[in-house]
């Protein structure tokens, strides 16, 4: 199915508000504070059909590892290593003149991409009550959701495993759906919803599935568009490597789609910008010469920079490059993704990491989860 033509950005701009809370949060990475201060009901009006607003506050529970900072943390013994073999992708390439089947292994030099468009989710909340239906047996936690309210001129986009993240605005819940799409009638299909409490940890018992390869919510660790306009983001951010560990993840990941080494850098690690790199300006493939970059360009920059320092990246997938994540179709008119080129995996160290879990798909798992394949990120992220 072909995505409709989606609406203007003032209609899409879905979890966004007038009044920006982001810098009133101080003391909220202190453990003994476990509730978020995220309101989810702010439109009590069910008569509503439009799209309904979600404060761009930090989700889940203060002391979350999405919340909490790690500039003070550890560096592991094995940084320099993982590091270097999470730049390692590995692919299945066909021999020539032949219909044999080869591994194909190669160091992967570019610098980091944010998605804005491809390979990231759309987040909404509010509109029509719309039906969703599961297109298989195994559904995960679609069992007793089967109406949403969803915004009519927002979609999922098959292409890029139809990710998509639905805020329940009468209570602190969000659903990630994987592989929907929106039908003809107008309902939503999907092959697997995962629901997260908005004010709990933010991730699962270890061999839990969710949307993505990890395990980990779809939404979490977005840059989002007023975190953008502010120029400060105070939570932890999502990414992708080429490379990640296969059979092994560590939490906050319960699950993982890792093709690299078994010793790589593992989903669920957190990583963070080394302290005394300075980032590149970006440069022109074509020309190699500088990118300019406005003012706010640069301010927006500054802001991820500063996040992937004080609160660092949780790997949360595999993808062709370095790869981070805004919000789908509310970013792409205010950073073009590649303000932060100039950054490569090399210019990070790992925090230590706790006790590694090999992933047995089926043992632990919840019933519903246990037997859903997880998506992979593997065709190219890059969004142009």
């Amino acid at each position: 199915m072909t995505t409709r033509r989606r609406g203007t950005r003032a209609a899409l701009v879905l979890v966004t508000i007038g009044a920006l809370t982001l810098a009133g949060c101080g003391g909220d990475d202190d453990p003994a504070s476990k509730k978020s201060d995220l309101e989810v009901v702010v439109n009590p009006d069910e008569s509503s059909v439009e799209g309904v607003a979600v404060p761009e506050r930090r989700f889940f529970a203060a002391d979350s590892p999405w919340n909490t900072r790690i500039d003070g943390a550890g560096v592991d013994d094995r940084s320099a290593q993982m590091i270097g073999l999470a730049r390692e992708r590995v692919g299945v390439v066909q021999r020539n003149g032949t219909e044999e089947l080869v591994t194909q292994r190669r160091i992967v030099n570019d610098g980091v991409y944010i998605n804005t468009e491809r390979w990231t989710t759309a987040v909404v909340a509010g509109g029509q009550p719309t039906k969703l239906v599961c297109r298989q047996i195994v559904c995960g936690d679609g069992a007793d959701t089967t109406t949403l309210s969803i915004p009519s001129d927002v979609d999922p986009d098959p292409r890029y495993d139809g990710w998509f993240t639905v805020f329940d605005v009468s209570k602190p819940i969000a659903y990630d759906l994987w592989r929907a799409r929106r039908e003809d009638d107008d309902t939503i299909s999907y092959n697997f919803m995962r629901q997260w409490d908005l004010d709990g940890p933010g991730f699962q018992p270890p061999q839990s599935v969710s949307a993505r390869g990890s395990g980990l919510p779809l939404f979490a660790g977005l840059i989002r568009p007023k975190e953008l306009e502010a120029g400060l983001i105070n939570h932890a951010l999502a990414i992708s490597v080429p490379g990640p560990a296969q059979s092994v993840f560590v939490e906050p990941a319960s699950s993982t789609d890792g093709n690299g080494r078994v010793n790589s850098l593992p989903e669920g690690a957190r990583i963070r910008l080394k302290a005394n790199v300075n980032v590149a300006r970006p440069t022109d493939p074509k020309t190699g010469k500088p990118i300019r970059m406005t003012p706010q360009q640069q301010r927006m920059s500054d802001a991820i920079v500063a996040a992937l320092r004080t609160y660092g990246a949780i790997v949360v997938d595999r993808a062709a490059v370095p790869t981070l994540y805004a919000q789908r179709d509310v970013t792409s008119d205010m950073i073009a993704g590649n303000e932060l080129a100039g950054l490569h995996l090399d210019d990070f160290e790992v925090v230590e990491l706790g006790g590694k879990h090999r992933f047995t798909p089926g043992s632990s798992a919840p019933p519903s989860a246990s037997s859903s394949p997880s998506p992979s990120a593997s065709a190219s992220t890059k969004d142009n």
